[in-house]
């Protein structure tokens, strides 16, 4: 939408302004906090060179623009209508027959390319991105690691959703010791070893076919010496966690797996679901907080009460924040349906804030 007016230019740049202020401000203080976080692995990890570093900042920045953007254009939002409002540009705009609906058309406009930035991110950036932190923190933050227990267990997840599980991993002879392909809950492969390379007809050693029969007992239908595997096929490991969890894929990805039950155990689907709806919707947090923090701007008074605005501001969003993250718990584990935990708080404070955002705005028109 062209903005056609030098107000409206100028409303836009000084919320821009600010957003990028705003912006930079946020994420240097959570990236100077994370850095000495893990400073020392940094220092001691020789290989790493200050590109890497800086590509661990990128993505970390992609993973919280959900939250940093709409927190910045909130507060820029705020800045820039009472500022305008104490300097009187608000009543002069409006006494000139300006309506408060066109006074936000630029904010929302910003709005909107945020909204649109988180859209294609969590399309397109934010799953490579939090592929490559995964496999950073793997491979470079070691010291943190140090005094955890030992696994008992590594789980390994095929493109197919079956799963292999490992006792341990024999580097030296490139063989997982003994190993169980769970095909499904009726269909089982055990062996006393496998070989690591899963990507060429990975070989098993001492192979036992396990079957579920009709008395609902496994019962051994075939047994090898060695076995050439030829259906299993890994998933690229860009996480180097053997798996790509869920939270890390993409819409697409997610909406393909929500529509196909049969690729997704009982446990899997509520969690594809719920992530899925999760990153469809916040997104549009972006116009929701101008929706809600606009019309508290357009109070003409003496007193206007600037740090109650900003401090139930921060607070109220930081508390949606909080509030959306218990709710993909609860959609992940069934507790409430995917649908009602994530959709159902969004609607409802999108609703309240929009019937008081009318009401403001009609009054202002009256």
């Amino acid at each position: 939408m062209k903005l056609g007016m030098i107000w409206e230019r100028y409303l836009f740049k000084e919320t821009f302004k600010m957003f990028t202020l705003c912006l930079g401000c946020f994420f240097f203080l959570y990236a100077l906090v994370d850095y000495s976080f893990h400073m020392q692995d940094f220092i001691v990890g020789k290989e790493l060179q200050f590109i890497h570093i800086l590509t661990y900042y990128v993505a970390q920045f992609v993973k919280r623009s959900d939250l940093l953007i709409p927190l910045a254009l909130l507060l820029s939002t705020l800045k820039v209508l009472f500022a305008m409002n104490l300097k009187g540009e608000l009543v002069a705009l409006q006494a000139s027959g300006i309506s408060a609906r066109r006074l936000l058309r630029p904010l929302f406009i910003l709005g909107g390319c945020c909204t649109l930035f988180n859209l294609a991110s969590v399309e397109f950036f934010l799953p490579s991105s939090l592929n490559r932190l995964d496999k950073f923190r793997k491979e470079h933050f070691k010291h943190k690691r140090v005094h955890d227990p030992k696994e008992p267990i590594h789980v390994l997840t095929l493109k197919d959703r079956s799963k292999i599980l490992y006792q341990e991993e024999d580097a030296e002879h490139q063989l997982y010791r003994d190993v169980f392909w769970v095909r499904s809950a009726d269909d089982l492969w055990h062996m006393h070893s496998l070989s690591t390379d899963l990507l060429n007809k990975p070989m098993g050693y001492y192979v036992d076919h396990l079957q579920r029969n009709k008395e609902g007992q496994f019962e051994k239908v075939e047994s090898f010496n060695h076995y050439a595997f030829t259906k299993i096929r890994l998933e690229e490991d860009l996480t180097g966690k053997g798996s790509i969890p869920l939270e890390n894929r993409s819409l697409h990805e997610l909406a393909r797996m929500s529509l196909h039950k049969e690729t997704l155990t009982a446990y899997e689907h509520p969690q594809a679901q719920t992530h899925l709806l999760f990153k469809l919707t916040m997104p549009f947090l972006s116009l929701l907080v101008i929706v809600a923090g606009a019309p508290f701007c357009f109070r003409y008074n003496r007193n206007l009460p600037l740090f109650l605005t900003y401090a139930g501001a921060l607070f109220g969003f930081v508390s949606f924040f909080a509030f959306m993250d218990a709710a993909v718990i609860l959609g992940e584990n069934l507790t409430l349906s995917p649908y009602m935990a994530i959709l159902v708080p969004f609607a409802l404070c999108s609703l309240g804030f929009g019937i008081y955002y009318r009401k403001t705005l009609q009054r202002q028109c009256t």
